[in-house]
């Protein structure tokens, strides 16, 4: 107990010092209030839940557009984007492996946090939700078109340094697939690095 209270107040502790750090940086220049840039990298997805031991996460590539808009005098955030995912697997049945492709049109709405540490360099913990649909399989040979559409919740950090931006972040998938006495939901890992074409840092 003695110390989960020292973990609470060393983390509460570092809090203030970056949110002191970051009021002294913005108090000397003036950030832009809208971002707008490209972004790719690579996203991981996995399913999990019951009956799921037959499936292994696979890596695709991932891509879009990002824009955030600031909402108050402080650094407070609401970011939109619009990205390819693939949220496929991979399935193992009676010595054979097949891969399954899912692309999905991805559309995330998080809130954010900039924190200014250094000279043009943001620190962004950010989270939100996100929705999706399913573009491959159009012939339903995996999937319905009740199981097309997903969404979640988004976790994420994110490295702003001038025009150039770094981001880690999970999905976690809120919407069960699944029939019967078995359930499942997607989880996806991806990092990105991007390019802000407006709003420099």
């Amino acid at each position: 107990m003695k110390y989960s209270l020292k973990a609470i107040v060393a983390v509460a502790l570092l809090f203030s010092a970056t949110l002191s750090a970051n009021a002294q940086f913005e108090n000397n220049r003036e950030t832009a209030r809208f971002h707008f840039g490209i972004r790719g990298g690579l996203s991981v997805n996995s399913w999990n839940g019951d009956l799921m031991d037959g499936t292994d996460p696979l890596a695709f590539p991932t891509g879009g557009f990002a824009f955030d808009i600031q909402l108050a005098p402080v650094p407070v955030f609401i970011g939109f984007g619009l990205n390819y995912l693939n949220e496929g697997w991979q399935y193992k049945y009676r010595n054979e492996t097949e891969t399954v492709d899912a692309s999905a049109i991805h559309i995330p709405l998080v809130f954010g946090y900039h924190f200014n540490v250094a000279p043009n360099l943001f620190v962004s913990p950010y989270m939100g939700s996100f929705a999706s649909y399913c573009v491959e399989d159009l012939d339903n040979k995996y999937m319905d078109d009740d199981y097309r559409f997903n969404y979640g919740l988004r976790f994420g950090c994110g490295l702003n340094f001038t025009r150039l931006t770094f981001d880690l972040a999970y999905d976690l998938g809120l919407k069960s697939f699944g029939e019967g006495d078995y359930d499942a939901h997607t989880g996806t890992f991806f990092v990105t690095i991007g390019y802000n074409i407006a709003g420099a840092r």
